[in-house]
């Protein structure tokens, strides 16, 4: 079993795709990423010219299966595909994962994908989202510091626990201070901040999705 310590892994989920600038783009940063495919995301690796170091699979997706190291699963099984690879990768040694191909699709498989967030945080490890208008992390409070990406002109607070307490952000278009926020009447979306700001967000008690993104007319 092929030990990935210290790698970065680029996992690749099922969802519909056709536009894969943005991953081009992580590849071109990340030369070195581990490719790891859950199941159905293999078309999306190939389809870049990708051979994947890692695949898991229960083919019910696709009977195709390709990589250095292939798990095969059940299709009766509790985890998802994805869910699995990226425990998987995380358990051999990676500690930092971006997600690919996983947005767009079924919506119950988004959301999913989206605690995978959460799941990796607590596995010891950080996961990033990432599709063609979206740059998406884990926010678990306390104070942080995010350089606003190039490629993205917004950024959101999207709680995922039901009140968030002692919210402030700073160096941002709409500013904010030692706030409650909730999850039903937002009022942390769309902010905005010049490329490459530092842009603070203090979250005293609660936890959040940080959000980057951009419209679909704004090239990468």
């Amino acid at each position: 079993m092929g030990d990935f310590q210290g790698r970065h892994a680029l996992i690749f989920a099922a969802a519909p795709e056709t536009e894969y600038g943005y991953i081009r783009a992580f590849l071109d940063e990340h030369p070195d990423a581990l490719i790891a495919c859950a199941d159905g995301g293999l078309r999306h690796a190939r389809a870049l010219g990708l051979h994947p170091d890692f695949m898991i699979a229960d083919c019910d997706s696709s009977p195709e299966i390709e990589g250095t190291e292939i798990i095969r699963l059940k299709p009766e099984k509790d985890d998802t595909d994805t869910q699995g690879c990226l425990r998987e990768v995380f358990r051999r040694g990676c500690t930092e994962a971006t997600l690919v191909c996983a947005t767009g699709g079924r919506i119950d498989h988004e959301l999913a994908n989206l605690s995978l967030l959460e799941e990796a945080s607590a596995m010891g490890g950080h996961l990033t989202v990432l599709d063609r208008q979206n740059r998406i992390v884990l926010h678990e409070g306390g104070c942080r510091k995010f350089k606003m990406p190039a490629a993205y002109h917004y950024f959101s607070i999207v709680p995922l626990d039901a009140v968030l307490h002692g919210v402030t952000i700073e160096n941002a278009k709409y500013p904010l201070h030692d706030a409650v926020v909730t999850r039903a009447g937002m009022v942390t979306i769309s902010n905005e901040a010049a490329a490459n700001a530092i842009v603070t967000v203090e979250i005293r008690d609660g936890r959040a999705l940080v959000v980057f993104s951009r419209d679909v007319d704004r090239a990468l």
